[in-house]
């Protein structure tokens, strides 16, 4: 999409917007107006675009949804980019997905609240095997978190 924004157009006038999932993966970078700066090709190269002026440019391009990942988090099971998933969700009009660092429940909780994050990726929770999607939904149900399908 980076590389051919026309794309995410071309793709929500075949499919709906409502099938154009933006991938975005951000990196802290003090040189960009929101401080967080685009990368590509699996977070190895660098982009001149800002994160907030993509994600804003993608959803008037046709995105419908915006899987937001930090560079910075992925990985380190610390928790997910608050500052960043905030600042995103709160300035497009389509769900956010935050993605990479998250490594327990209390981060979840963190996103989806704190962070404004429409949903979260659990892949490295899941995966591990500490957590089963049915305790993680018990431990978001527990803090209040609205959860589908649960009970």
């Amino acid at each position: 999409a980076v590389k051919n924004p026309s794309l995410i157009t071309q793709g929500a006038k075949i499919f709906g917007s409502q099938s154009i999932v933006l991938g975005m993966d951000a990196a802290k970078d003090k040189e960009m107006p929101s401080g967080y700066r685009v990368y590509i090709n699996g977070g190895r190269v660098k982009t001149q675009l800002d994160a907030l002026a993509w994600a804003k440019e993608a959803v008037k391009l046709g995105a419908g949804e915006i899987v937001l990942n930090s560079i910075d988090a992925d990985g380190t099971k610390d928790g997910y980019e608050i500052n960043l998933t905030r600042m995103i969700a709160e300035n497009v009009s389509v769900p956010v997905i935050a993605s990479g660092g998250g490594g327990n429940c209390q981060h979840l909780v963190q996103a989806l609240t704190e962070g404004r994050a429409d949903a979260a990726l659990i892949a490295t929770m899941v995966h591990s095997g500490q957590y089963t999607v049915n305790s993680i939904k018990e431990e978001l149900s527990k803090a209040k978190v609205p959860v589908r399908n649960w009970r």
